[in-house]
């Protein structure tokens, strides 16, 4: 049998659980909402005492280092047309926070902003060491160090004769590999531009399209790996005394190291 309307109006207000004073329906989306910001709460609480007590891990992304205030050492090679380059001698004066110190290495020590993170590039080594010089187009490397003679390459060049790429149209560039033990380089066609940090390896070059960049020599890999290690134990045995320190230019190390490159003459 049908209900009348009064007995669906009695029926609607029990389902509500009220009667008439009580027209609105439970408020559950507040409690859900509550729920939520309590648990939100008690985790990031949790996640409070795990850092507190272990250590908080902050990231830092490779685009930021390096960071002013710190120095560390990269190692630095040329490769032109397929013949690595003998390492450059100590700069004599340092002109910059890229400063060469022989060997094939490199200290960074950027002091603000202007040369920290993607601001440290293969243009402030330049800037600081005479008859080096840097372009998208071109790269000039100091053969004399007496009088800052340089011999020059430009894009379109062909490799001289007695090198593995003679005769062979190059172009300039800078392979940088992260660290000593990363296989696969980054190629920026502006060595000028290309970044600088850290335990890295960096080879300006100038060689024909597609040709496998030289790295540096592993001489220059240990040297700056003994210079960063000594860097990390001279800050963790800092203390507030005033201390004197006396750095000795290392004495500059020749390594030439050539690609084998293979000829197929056709008749």
């Amino acid at each position: 049998m049908a209900q009348s309307p009064t007995g669906k109006a009695v029926s609607k207000v029990a389902s509500t659980g009220g009667g008439r004073t009580y027209r609105a329906q439970r408020p559950n989306t507040y409690y859900a909402v509550l729920v939520v910001i309590v648990v939100l709460g008690l985790a990031s609480v949790v996640a409070a005492r795990s850092s507190y007590k272990n250590g908080a891990v902050t990231t830092t992304s490779a685009a930021s280092l390096p960071q002013a205030g710190t120095t560390t050492y990269a190692a630095l090679a040329f490769d032109f047309c397929g013949v690595l380059q003998p390492t450059l001698p100590a700069a004599p004066v340092a002109l910059s926070s890229i400063q060469v110190i022989g060997n094939g290495v490199i200290k960074i020590a950027p002091k603000d902003a202007t040369t920290a993170g993607s601001n440290s590039t293969m243009a402030l080594v330049a800037k600081g060491y005479p008859g080096l010089k840097l372009s998208a187009t071109s790269v000039s490397y100091p053969s004399n160090a007496i009088s800052n003679a340089s011999v020059t390459y430009k894009n379109g060049e062909t490799c001289p004769a007695g090198t593995p790429d003679a005769g062979k149209t190059a172009q300039v560039g800078a392979a940088l590999w992260s660290s000593f033990v990363s296989k696969t380089p980054v190629i920026n066609a502006n060595p000028a531009s290309a970044h600088v940090q850290g335990s890295s390896l960096i080879t300006v070059s100038f060689v024909p399209s597609g040709a496998t960049v030289l790295r540096p020599s592993q001489a220059s890999i240990t040297q700056m790996l003994k210079e960063n290690a000594g860097s990390v134990a001279t800050t963790s045995t800092s203390t507030s005394t005033s201390t004197t320190s006396t750095t000795t230019s290392p004495s500059t190390t020749t390594t030439t190291m050539a690609r084998t490159s293979t000829t197929t003459k056709q008749g």
